[in-house]
C-alpha cells in the first residue's frame, strides 16, 4: 500500500498479512454514504494484517440521482455477491461490520449466510426523526429531502455523502428496518452491537432491540456516551475502532482453538 487516501468514495480491497490476512471483513458503509466512512479504519485493521473490502453500495458514492429506482434489494444484493466474490476467494473468516443502514445489511447476511461475526454501528430500526412516515405520500410529490445544515466538526470533513435523500429510497429504508427486525433471531454468529448516546438520527433504542432480539449466543452492545450517528469519525473513534478489532481478534482466536467453542465470548452490555 503507498499513499493513503481517506476521502474517496471508491470501494477497496486490501489483502491482509500471515495467518489474519485469511480473515476478510466487509465493510459496509450506510444511507445515502460511500465507502470513505470505513477507509480510515480499514487502514487500521489492514495495519494489523487483516483483509478489509470496503464495499459501495449501488447509486451511493455518485450523485443522489443514481440512487433513483434503486430499493433495499439492489443494496442486498451487491452486498451478497460481494460475499460471495470473498468466500469463492477461500479465506478461513469472513466477518461483516456494517454502520446504519450498512449494519442492517451485515445483519441481514448474518442470517441468511455462515458468517463468523457481525458488528452492527449505529444500525436503525427506530429513527428519530417522527415524520419519517411523511416519506411515503411524499414520494409521489417531490424526489428528494434535503438534509438539514451539517453541525459537523472537522474531523467529518473526509465523509463523501449526498446533501439529499430520494424518498423512494427512504421508504425503502423503512421497508429494510422492518424485514431485519424480524430476522434478528436469525443471526447466531458473534455480535457485537455499538451504538452512540448522542446519535440525532437513529433512536438508541435501536441498539437494544438488536442487541436483545438477536439469536447469538454470544454478543456484546457497547454504549458510546460523547459519540453521534457518525461513530467512526466521533471523538469516540478510537475506542470504537479498538472494540471492533478486539471482537474481531477475539473471534479470530477462538475460531483458531480446538472444537471452535463460541461460548467463551459472554453476553455482555457495556456502558
Amino acid at each position: 500500500m503507498t499513499e493513503r487516501i481517506y476521502r474517496s468514495p471508491q470501494p477497496f480491497h486490501w489483502e491482509g498479512r500471515g495467518e489474519r490476512g485469511e480473515t476478510a471483513i466487509m465493510l459496509i458503509h450506510g444511507f445515502t454514504g460511500s465507502p470513505s466512512e470505513f477507509r480510515r479504519f480499514g487502514y487500521v485493521l489492514n495495519d494489523f494484517g487483516y483483509t478489509v473490502n470496503g464495499v459501495c453500495l449501488p447509486g451511493h458514492g455518485t450523485k443522489p440521482e443514481d440512487m433513483l429506482g434503486l430499493q433495499w434489494p439492489d443494496w442486498y444484493g451487491h452486498v451478497l455477491a460481494e460475499y460471495h466474490k470473498i468466500k469463492d476467494r477461500a479465506y478461513r473468516r469472513i466477518v461483516a461490520v456494517g454502520h446504519s443502514m450498512g449494519g442492517l445489511l451485515a445483519l441481514k447476511l448474518g442470517a441468511e449466510q455462515p458468517l463468523d461475526g457481525v458488528v452492527s454501528l449505529a444500525s436503525p430500526i427506530y429513527l428519530r426523526d417522527r415524520k419519517i412516515w411523511l416519506a411515503y405520500p411524499l414520494q409521489y410529490v417531490k424526489k428528494y429531502v434535503h438534509k438539514k445544515p451539517s453541525q459537523l466538526t472537522t474531523r467529518f470533513e473526509e465523509i463523501i455523502a449526498y446533501d439529499r435523500s430520494p424518498l423512494t429510497c427512504v421508504v425503502s429504508l423503512r421497508g429494510l428496518m422492518r424485514h431485519v427486525a424480524k430476522l434478528l433471531p436469525q443471526v447466531t454468529a458473534p455480535l457485537l452491537v455499538g451504538q452512540g448516546e448522542k446519535d440525532r438520527t437513529v433512536l438508541p433504542a435501536s441498539a437494544s432491540f438488536v442487541y436483545e432480539r438477536a439469536g447469538s449466543s454470544s454478543k456484546r452492545l457497547i454504549w458510546y456516551p460523547h459519540s453521534s450517528h457518525a461513530i467512526l469519525m466521533d471523538v469516540e473513534r478510537d475506542a470504537v475502532y479498538n472494540d471492533v478489532l478486539a471482537f474481531v481478534q477475539e473471534v479470530d482466536c477462538s475460531l483458531s482453538k480446538p472444537n471452535n467453542d463460541r461460548s467463551r465470548m459472554p453476553a455482555l452490555e457495556r456502558r
